[in-house]
C-alpha cells in the first residue's frame, strides 16, 4: 500500500498538482481492564502491564452453614505492580466463628506474580503466582473461600477475553501441611460477562474454586461487580455469593462477600 501511495504522489507531482500528506491517528476506544472474579482473583491484574499500579481491596465476608454455624471475616489487601512483569501483594485478615468459643484467627498472606505472556491483540494473558500464609488458624471453620488450605501455594493463571466474554483459569498446588488427598492440586475457573459498552458498567458471572487439600467439594460463587466510574465514585463495588454443597465430610454453606476496590494508576 505504501508503494502504491508513493507512486500516486509522484504522478500528481509530475502533473503539477499540489500534494498534501496527512497522518491520521485513529484512537481505539478505551477499554476497561479484564474482568476479575472476587474469590479467585489474581495477585495483580492479569492484563496489567504498567509498573506502579496499586490496588487496595477491603473485604467483608459472612458465611452460614446448614448446621447453623456462622462465620465472619474481614481483610484488607494491597496489590502493587513493582515492575512491568512483577507484582506483589499483602493480605491482612481476621475471622471468627460466631457461635463458638474460639478466639479470632488472624492471617497474613504475602504473594507475588510474574507475567509470562501478554498478547494484547488476542487479549490473552498468562501469569505465574506464589503465595504463603504466615499466620492462620488451622481449622477449616474460618477458612476464606478462594484461599488455599495449605500454607504455601503456587501455580499458573490464564485468561482470555473475546468481545464481552472473559474466561479465566488457574492450575496449581499447595504445600506445607496435611492434605486430604495424595496430591494437593488446586483448580479455579471463572466465566464473566461485561456489562455495558466495553465493560464500562461492570461485569457479572460465575466462578469455581477446588482445592484437593480439603475434604470439602468445590466452592461455587455468583459474581457481580459495578464500576464506580459510572457513578462518579473512586471505587468499584463487588458482591459474591459463595456456596459449597453438602457432602459426607461436612455441611453445606452459603455466604455473601462484599468488596470495595480502589485502583491507583501511576502515570
Amino acid at each position: 500500500m505504501k508503494v502504491v501511495m508513493a507512486r500516486v504522489g509522484l504522478l500528481l507531482t509530475a502533473l503539477g498538482l499540489p500534494v498534501r500528506a496527512e497522518v491520521l491517528t485513529v484512537t481505539s476506544p478505551v477499554r476497561a481492564k479484564m474482568p476479575e472474579p472476587l474469590l479467585t482473583e489474581s495477585i495483580t491484574d492479569l492484563d496489567g502491564a504498567r509498573a506502579g499500579e496499586v490496588e487496595v481491596d477491603v473485604n467483608g465476608l459472612v458465611l452460614r452453614r446448614t448446621s447453623a454455624v456462622r462465620q465472619w471475616q474481614t481483610s484488607v489487601e494491597a496489590e502493587w505492580r513493582a515492575l512491568e512483569r512483577l507484582g506483589l501483594a499483602l493480605d491482612l485478615g481476621v475471622g471468627r466463628v460466631l457461635d463458638g468459643a474460639t478466639s479470632p484467627a488472624i492471617s497474613v498472606r504475602p504473594a507475588a506474580s510474574w507475567v509470562l505472556t501478554h498478547s494484547q491483540p488476542l487479549d490473552f494473558h498468562l501469569m505465574a503466582e506464589v503465595s504463603a500464609r504466615i499466620s492462620h488458624d488451622a481449622t477449616e471453620n474460618v477458612q476464606d473461600p478462594g484461599e488455599g488450605a495449605l500454607p504455601f501455594s503456587g501455580g499458573v493463571r490464564f485468561g482470555i477475553r473475546h468481545r464481552w466474554l472473559t474466561v479465566r483459569t488457574f492450575l496449581g498446588a499447595g504445600a506445607g501441611g496435611h492434605s486430604a488427598h495424595a496430591v494437593p492440586l488446586r483448580a479455579q475457573a471463572a466465566v464473566l460477562a461485561e456489562l455495558g459498552r466495553e465493560g464500562r458498567l461492570g461485569c457479572a458471572g460465575f466462578e469455581m474454586d477446588a482445592d484437593w487439600a480439603r475434604r470439602m467439594p468445590p466452592t461455587l460463587a455468583m459474581n457481580f461487580i459495578l464500576r464506580g466510574a459510572h457513578l462518579h465514585v473512586p471505587f468499584d463495588l463487588g458482591i459474591a455469593v459463595p456456596w459449597t454443597p453438602q457432602s459426607r465430610y461436612g455441611d453445606a454453606s452459603v455466604g455473601v462477600l462484599v468488596r470495595l476496590i480502589l485502583e491507583i494508576d501511576h502515570d
